[in-house]
């Protein structure tokens, strides 16, 4: 289940991810938008306060000497720049008793003289539709216009105690939408755990070759489907295999059992036949010959046996201690005694640190993996060889070596026995070595072949030392 906690946090971090990146877009998008309005309607327009009070500094006044004393007003051309500049179509000024006094542009629809409630209306609203500004000038005011489709006016009043409130509730919203998607992010991840918590048992299931049935619904509805097919194909596949592996253990016990007895008569008459001195030099030679096929064929038969055996672990290991050295030059040993060739000579090297090395170990089975290597480099070494049994120690491992002085093993058995190459059973003959790399295997080593300078490969033994 660690791998569905470790999903959940990567959906958390993937949906909190999702949500910076939508708001990090939202501001970005808010920042191109104003840039945007900049660059359309320049600076001047977001500032037409601070250009108003520039044009009102514009203004001059001229007394017109009349019975009146009336004042005459008028804008520099450099006034009437920043009007346009601000994007005002119309602009006029009122006195004090609100009548207009100058005007620039102004429609023929506004009226000339106004109100105080006039004046507040459209201060604070519209000016027959027209969006207004208003700037104080010496008592005076100076109201400017834009066209009726440019701007919205919204007046808006909030009492202190909100306005001086509005940081703490901006943190208490920020923190509840913050909890909030906690808690909606962590809820659908608990329910897609849920969903997928059958899946991840199905799949251990599968990898333990346990029959899976999980239910069909939901959004991992599909997959659980998917998951209960593949189980019942392997369920099965894995019943044929049984079946398959049953009737070839029974086939090998079987025929070993069925040929031991006529083997046994071939062997004893050949024998006989063999030690015959009334019989000439050619029948001797002949029954000497049908005694070692004798052999060979059992030998080819026990073989058959053994790797089946341990192909399925049904070969029991009898455990004992041994020490490696030892068992090296007991095997060497046992080829002298039994009347080796004169051709052939056997050496056993072993490295000092070997000799205290105590392990354990079926040593029957131990011995038929070295008479295995040692035996085959006798059949295919016909006018004599020397061979040569290494041991010793590296890195916590014990390193047996066996090489010969022939051509050694051909590359194309190594690459058979390493699956680079198939076997079909006709020219090269691989199980004698197969049964090493099992034996190995078995007290939890591994066989390995080791390339020769003259070509070829030998053998090589890597097996654990128990602390």
């Amino acid at each position: 289940m660690k791998s569905l906690m470790k999903i959940i946090r990567r959906y958390v971090v993937s949906a909190a991810v999702l949500v910076l990146t939508v708001a990090f877009f939202n501001i970005a998008m808010l920042y191109f938008i104003g840039w945007q309005s900049l660059q359309k309607y320049g600076e001047s327009r977001l500032y037409a306060g601070e250009q108003l009070e520039t044009v009102v500094g514009e203004f001059s006044a001229a007394d017109q000497g009349t019975a009146e004393n009336t004042v005459q007003y008028q804008l520099s051309e450099q006034g009437y720049a920043y009007l346009e500049e601000c994007g005002f179509l119309w602009s006029m000024l009122l006195d004090e008793e609100g009548n207009v006094v100058w005007d620039w542009r102004l429609p023929a629809e506004i009226p000339r003289s106004y109100g105080l409630a006039d004046v507040a209306k459209f201060s604070r609203w519209y000016l027959m539709d027209y969006p207004v500004r208003v700037w104080e000038m010496d008592g005076m005011l100076l109201v400017s216009g834009y066209g009726k489709d440019h701007a919205v006016k919204i007046n808006l009043m909030y009492p202190l105690w909100q306005i001086q409130s509005f940081p703490r509730y901006l943190s208490i919203a920020v923190g509840m939408n913050v909890v909030l998607f906690l808690v909606l992010a962590l809820w659908f991840a608990y329910r897609f755990y849920r969903s997928l918590r059958p899946v991840c048992a199905g799949i251990d299931a599968l990898a333990e070759k346990t029959p899976v049935l999980l239910p069909e619904k939901g959004m991992t509805g599909e997959l659980a489907n998917r998951l209960n097919q593949t189980s019942r194909i392997l369920e099965r596949q894995d019943r044929k295999l049984r079946q398959r592996d049953d009737a070839r253990t029974s086939w090998i016990a079987g025929v070993s059992h069925d040929i031991r007895t006529p083997l046994a008569l071939i062997m004893g008459y050949s024998e006989a036949l063999a030690e015959n001195p009334k019989l000439g030099e050619e029948a001797h030679c002949q029954a000497e010959a049908v005694r070692q096929q004798s052999l060979l064929i059992r030998q080819l038969i026990e073989d058959l046996n053994l790797t089946s055996k341990l192909e399925y672990h049904a070969q029991p290991l009898r455990m004992t201690e041994y020490c490696p050295a030892v068992l090296l030059r007991e095997t060497a040993a046992e080829y002298y005694n039994e009347g080796l060739d004169e051709r052939y000579e056997i050496t056993a090297e072993a490295d000092p640190r070997t000799e205290r090395i105590r392990q354990q170990g079926d040593i029957l089975l131990l011995k038929r993996a070295l008479r295995n290597v040692i035996g085959n480099s006798i059949r295919h070494n016909p006018k004599g060889c020397r061979i040569t049994l290494r041991i010793s120690e590296e890195m916590g491992c014990v390193i047996w070596q066996l090489l010969d002085s022939g051509p050694g093993i051909p590359e194309r058995v190594v690459d058979i026995l390493a699956g680079r190459q198939a076997d079909n059973g006709k020219e090269i003959h691989v199980m004698g070595l197969r049964i090493v790399r099992q034996i190995v295997a078995a007290h939890g080593g591994h066989a390995d072949f080791l390339k020769k300078e003259a070509g070829g490969y030998g053998v090589e033994f890597v097996l654990p030392v128990e602390g």
